[in-house]
């Protein structure tokens, strides 16, 4: 499927909470059922078809028969230091591959990444928002909104702007990747992710598939443990966007350096596609009806970046849906996170 959820027996790997009061749609709202109430762990798990997955290595063999043989049974062989990744489909009962990996590799359970979060947050009136199976179960994501959140005060119309508290877990079951868990505040207004730089905060912690899945799971419990001090850390540099007054010429040159790389070619179509951007985004700074209560601070500025981001950006692959592409972007590219972590660096006071 072009939006990547894992879909058997047109089932959806996908379930969302959706408990917004004021009826306003996440990015990542966009990708599939609604259950429309919160949801405990273990129904977080039922409802996304996620649950008792069993993964799991079994040895890779390959078929070594002479090749100029036309019968016979195969010959099977284990291959040295390497295994296949298995689940149990939880629809079908079948056995399905996920990836090839290597003797380091150590799984983590669907349900030891859900507990992971309500360990991290010690069911302190937490949710989970979100929960998703990609790719045929090789990924998988969970969301959990926190009960606290900010808001900042417009020096334009004087009204208020909440942003929400995220933490998320980001899995890996082929070898692809590390365990990624992040914390990440949302813009109520307009849904947008966002995430201040890593230098500034311990937002994103990584944790590789190797040794005890357990005892690595607490280690990511302590970093977290500690990142709650990135929602005081974020809400003064929040604050000092606000604060900050920034012309269009200023703007404009944030915005060239978030999406100028840093090999940029010289080509003319490389300055139409770079052009086309920077016009994109400064439509959305000038004419977002979300942005204008902070028009002409560093925040709205921000804002805008964020917006093109997650709402405006071009989806490249041919025959994808958008939204959901965009959606599923703007959880989990590092690409997009790193751009709105420059922005925000860029746009920061220096003083």
């Amino acid at each position: 499927m072009a939006h990547e959820i894992d879909i058997t027996n047109d089932i959806a790997s996908y379930a969302d909470s959706r408990m917004r009061a004021d009826g306003r749609t996440d990015a990542w709202h966009r990708l599939g059922q609604t259950i429309g109430r919160t949801m405990t762990p273990d129904e977080a798990l039922e409802l996304a078809q996620m649950k008792g997955w069993d993964v799991r290595k079994i040895p890779l063999v390959a078929d070594i028969r002479d090749p100029r043989a036309t019968a016979g049974r195969p010959a099977w062989t284990p291959v040295p230091g390497k295994h296949v990744v298995v689940r149990t489909n939880p629809i079908t009962g079948a056995t399905e591959p996920l990836g090839v990996v290597g003797d380091w590799f150590a799984p983590f359970q669907n349900e030891a990444t859900v507990d992971l979060l309500y360990d991290i947050t010690e069911q302190s009136g937490a949710h989970i928002e979100t929960i998703a199976a990609l790719d045929g179960g090789r990924r998988t994501f969970v969301t959990m909104r926190l009960p606290d959140h900010l808001e900042f005060t417009s020096p334009v119309d004087g009204s208020r702007d909440r942003t929400d508290l995220y933490i998320a877990v980001f899995n890996h079951h082929d070898g692809g990747g590390a365990l990624r868990a992040i914390v990440s505040p949302v813009r109520v207004v307009c849904a947008n992710t966002q995430r201040l730089a890593e230098a500034r905060a311990v937002s994103t912690v990584k944790l590789r598939h190797t040794g005890e899945p357990l005892m690595r799971l607490s280690e990511v419990r302590r970093l977290l443990g500690l990142t709650f001090a990135y929602r005081d850390v974020f809400a003064a540099d929040c604050q000092r966007l606000i604060d900050r007054e920034v012309s269009n010429i200023e703007v404009m040159d944030v915005i060239e350096q978030v999406f100028t790389p840093q090999d940029a070619a010289v080509t003319e179509s490389a300055r139409e596609r770079r052009a086309k951007t920077f016009g994109a985004v400064m439509d959305v700074y000038a004419g977002s009806p979300t942005v204008a209560p902070f028009r002409g601070t560093a925040y709205g500025a921000y804002n805008a970046v964020t917006e093109y981001l997650d709402h405006f950006a071009p989806v490249l692959r041919k025959g994808a849906d958008a939204e959901t592409v965009r959606a599923l972007r703007t959880i989990g590219s590092v690409d997009v996170a790193d751009r709105k972590a420059r922005a925000f660096e860029l746009l920061l006071p220096t003083n």
